[in-house]
């Protein structure tokens, strides 16, 4: 949702990504084979607001709607790293790939 790194960068913004791979090592455990996803945000360096974001994986649809809401709201990115995830669901995924952000 929102823009593509390859649709911002040809709008001309300064851009930063972070990925995670649904689940982690830490959540695989209780999710079992099969549910394996990534989790890509694209973010507007200078402005610190992510501008995009893409799920894959089965709980992609789940995970969609918070990443829309914080690009459609500007949510800053550093906002975004204090939220508490709850565990063990694949939300946590976010934060490892805002954690990934740099």
């Amino acid at each position: 949702m929102g823009l593509t790194e390859a649709q911002a960068r040809a709008a001309g913004i300064r851009v930063a990504t972070g990925t995670s791979q649904v689940p982690s090592s830490s959540r695989g455990w209780i999710h079992q084979a099969g549910n394996d996803g990534v989790i890509k945000v694209v973010a507007d360096a200078d402005r610190g607001v992510l501008v995009g974001a893409t799920t894959v994986g089965p709980a992609g649809g789940e995970m969609i709607g918070l990443l829309a809401t914080a690009v459609h709201a500007a949510v800053p990115v550093e906002r975004l790293r204090t939220m508490h995830f709850a565990y063990p669901t694949f939300h946590r995924g976010i934060a490892d790939a805002l954690a990934d952000l740099g």
